[in-house]
């Protein structure tokens, strides 16, 4: 078992030609512990040689874990701006849980994925005091909705299949925000599409000048390709870093099946202050709260 999962690990680094092992590569977190293990037991069993293959086999998927565990020395003590991202599950029903939660955080800006029109309804007769633009189309059942403080300035690419399934963001403050809920890696032209959606949110990021910020549910962890190639390309940083593995997906399920898929990426004049899931409110994703400085 041990030889499988230590060749199933290192040909996920190749998920850019196969949607499959791009799927496996978001394990990877849990077959650097297996790996470890097993690799343990087999040198105590004395099959030395194949320990050897495990052990390092073991390491690399630790050099790709290990950085999301190491922080900044210090964090600023407070934030410029906070953002919040959840996918809200198109058919959950929780909407008082979700109202709450938002009134609770009060983030600048919430990007809400897989929002319908009951969301829609729910949300607007909540008056949260925000400014809510709707990113579908009247021919979606669902697409990402925004809640903003008043003067931001709102911009829908699209949420068809097809389309960037993004939506731009730029606070009073001038910090730009883009939310993005890309497809989930699967065959045939869906690959080609969630490559075209990746490759639009990094041209964004590039295109944008100052302060910026990717968020949403990425249906990637953080060593999926795409989600590599984004932050190569961009230069973006993972507000993941010193918090660990950050498991938001599937909010109920154990954690050695869940994996993380929520993320906010940032630019580099911009510091991550705190970093929080908050709890289950009804949906498979837990929701992502990121407060930001802006340095200097």
């Amino acid at each position: 078992m041990a030889v499988v999962i230590a060749a199933a690990s290192v040909t996920a680094f190749f998920g850019r030609y196969w949607w499959v092992l791009d799927l496996v590569s978001n394990f990877r977190a849990h077959m650097t512990v297996i790996l470890v293990a097993t690799g343990l037991m087999l040198a105590l069993g004395r099959w030395h040689r194949t320990a050897l293959v495990v052990g390092l086999v073991a390491a690399l998927n630790a050099a790709a874990v290990l950085p999301l565990f190491i922080g900044p020395a210090a964090r600023p003590q407070t934030a410029d701006v906070r953002v919040m991202s959840f996918n809200l599950l198109s058919d959950n029903t929780n909407y008082d849980a979700v109202i709450d939660f938002i009134a609770d955080q009060s983030p600048d800006v919430v990007v809400l994925h897989e929002a319908s029109r009951p969301w829609e309804e729910a949300l607007a007769a909540a008056d949260l005091g925000y400014e809510i633009t709707r990113g579908r189309t009247e021919d979606l059942i669902f697409g990402s909705l925004v809640l903003a403080r008043p003067g931001s300035q709102v911009q829908s690419f699209g949420f068809q299949v097809s389309d960037p399934r993004a939506i731009e963001v730029v606070l009073p403050s001038g910090v730009a925000v883009l939310g993005i809920h890309p497809l989930a890696p699967f065959p045939d032209d869906q690959t080609e599409r969630r490559r075209f959606q990746f490759e639009f949110a990094g041209l964004w990021a590039a295109s944008r000048e100052g302060p910026k910020v990717i968020v949403g549910d990425f249906n990637a962890s953080p060593w999926s390709d795409p989600f590599r190639r984004l932050r190569t390309d961009t230069g973006l940083r993972n507000s993941q870093a010193g918090y660990g593995l950050e498991l938001s997906y599937p909010a109920d399920a154990n954690p050695l099946l869940q994996v993380s898929i929520d993320h906010l990426l940032h630019s580099p004049d911009l510091v991550v202050a705190d970093r929080r899931l908050g709890p289950p409110l009804g949906s498979d994703h837990l929701p992502l709260v990121v407060d930001l400085s802006l340095v200097g």
